[in-house]
């Protein structure tokens, strides 16, 4: 199983344009979103809905963007990889330290930075932002049963790869 793990778009259809074009490419089975996504960006997902695996963001409460959506966006989702749970939280209420569930892989956005990092022999991921990165790079992720890598949309290349 492959998954695709982006976030904060913040409705910039730009860039989540060029990050479904590699979805489909790669043939990827899942599509996780850390939220921030608004309304634009919503709708564009939505023929993915059945691969979507989702959260709420601050701005999507404020935008109201679950009324858009046809896949659930709770404010903390679930899934599992090669038998690991993998939580999924925007960040703004929920991190590391005080989500609310047992994880072996957590997901957030949020901080529009993204990293890969190791906590209590878990790890935490944060796939940055498609449109208004904070640390430069216009970044995705891609996960399998064996490694996480970290792409820049706009140069093309590999950022960072973890075996796990």
């Amino acid at each position: 199983m492959k998954a695709m793990v982006l976030g904060d778009t913040h409705g910039d259809v730009s860039y989540l344009r060029q990050a479904l074009a590699i979805f489909e490419k790669e043939r990827l089975d899942r599509l996780y979103l850390t939220g921030d996504l608004l309304p634009e960006s919503v709708r564009m997902l939505d023929f993915l809905s059945g691969k979507i695996v989702a959260v709420s963001g601050n701005c999507d409460n404020y935008c109201q963007t679950e009324e858009y959506a046809n896949f659930p966006m709770p404010l903390v989702n679930y899934t599992g990889i090669n038998g690991k749970t993998v939580a999924i939280t925007h960040g703004h209420l929920y991190d590391a330290y005080s989500i609310p569930v047992d994880y072996d892989i957590l997901i957030l956005g949020h901080s529009h930075v993204s990293s890969i990092a190791s906590y209590r022999d878990r790890l935490l991921l944060n796939p940055g932002s498609l449109a208004q990165p904070r640390d430069g790079i216009h970044s995705y992720m891609i996960m399998d049963e064996k490694s996480v890598r970290l792409y820049d949309i706009v140069k093309g290349i590999l950022v960072r790869k973890v075996d796990f």
